[in-house]
């Protein structure tokens, strides 16, 4: 009776030993299998995104009426569509804005300077190199219609290239005149050297 009881005993207890025995087994496979799947994971390539840079370089001056239209594609006169700028600003300090709003001034000051004492200039150099004239009506057109434009590009600017960290403001604010002028240089050059034959100021005579 005491060794049937025994051997009873030691069954049961095998049993649940085999059962518990797998039941590890089972938990040892589904650890392992979460192990390769992290593993798998780290090992995929990852997309992060730093910053995104927009870059409109040129003005685009498609004609001598309506106004002249920035960061479009020259080679596309139909996708000419007029540039807007819109901003969603974070409330600032009265001083920040006073600031800020001092930067804008200096930026305008200098390409406006810019407008009047270079591109008059660039213009007859460009007539000539593209054989080229345009009256001095139209001359004027170009470059009242790009000063319209010229806060707006400004603002682009302001948004999109960042200032360092040790730039001076009057360093960065030259900085952003500087992408103007450049997208000015563009606008003009790609207008001369496209302009339509009747256009020119030339004497039909």
């Amino acid at each position: 009776m005491y060794d049937q009881s025994v051997s009873s005993y030691l069954q049961n207890l095998n049993s649940f030993v085999q059962q518990q025995a797998q039941q590890i087994q089972e938990l040892e496979r589904q650890l392992k299998e979460f192990q390769n799947e992290i593993s798998t994971l780290k090992q995929q390539p990852s997309t992060r995104i730093d910053r995104l840079e927009y870059k409109f370089d040129q003005l685009k001056i498609e004609r001598l009426e309506g106004t002249l239209n920035i960061g479009l594609n020259p080679t596309d006169p139909n996708a000419v569509q007029n540039f807007e700028v819109g901003q969603t600003s974070p409330q600032v300090g009265m001083m920040q804005q006073e600031q800020a709003g001092q930067q804008m001034q200096q930026i305008r000051q200098n390409v406006d300077m810019y407008l009047n004492e270079e591109i008059p200039a660039l213009l007859e150099k460009l007539e000539t190199q593209y054989e080229s004239r345009l009256d001095e009506a139209n001359k004027y057109h170009i470059i009242e219609d790009i000063r319209k434009q010229m806060d707006s590009r400004i603002q682009y600017y302001l948004s999109h290239v960042p200032k360092e960290e040790n730039t001076a403001p009057a360093q960065y604010a030259e900085q952003i005149a500087e992408h103007v002028k450049r997208d000015i240089v563009r606008a003009v050059e790609h207008f001369i050297k496209h302009i339509p034959g009747e256009m020119k100021g030339d004497d039909p005579s």
